[in-house]
């Protein structure tokens, strides 16, 4: 059996180890991947004040590392009479607009991770 290039291989390392562009699992078991866009280890690696001194206070024990925000949509989508995208609910009163239920483009999450933590991540191919 040949293997399917577009196959991903999750891997689990080091909180420490995180680069930006890495995609983690921030919730095992439910599949909430993101990508990383920022690892901050020390002060020095933080452009902003805000992240620079979280970072300070937090003296080496942890990694401050950020994510895009992306959340999946759960359900399929159509267009009502008016063409708006919806996403269909569990009954019709549940519909909603795309609109309202998709990230902003700017999103992003700051989560901390111990130095020793273990994240899943996926691994790169090619």
């Amino acid at each position: 059996m040949t293997e399917d290039p577009r196959a991903a291989v999750e891997f689990r390392v080091p909180a420490v180890e995180l680069r930006a562009g890495d995609l983690v699992n921030t919730s095992p078991g439910e599949d909430d991947w993101q990508e990383v866009v920022g690892v901050f280890r020390k002060p020095s690696d933080a452009k902003s004040t805000e992240i620079r001194s979280l970072v300070e206070s937090l003296d080496g024990r942890y990694v401050v590392v950020q994510l895009t925000d992306v959340a999946p949509v759960d359900g399929g989508v159509f267009f009502d009479a008016d063409g708006v995208a919806m996403i269909y609910g569990e009954d019709a009163e549940d519909d909603h607009a795309v609109a309202d239920a998709a990230s902003t483009a700017d999103g992003i999450r700051t989560y901390l991770y111990t130095k020793y933590e273990l994240v899943s991540v996926r691994a790169k191919r090619g």
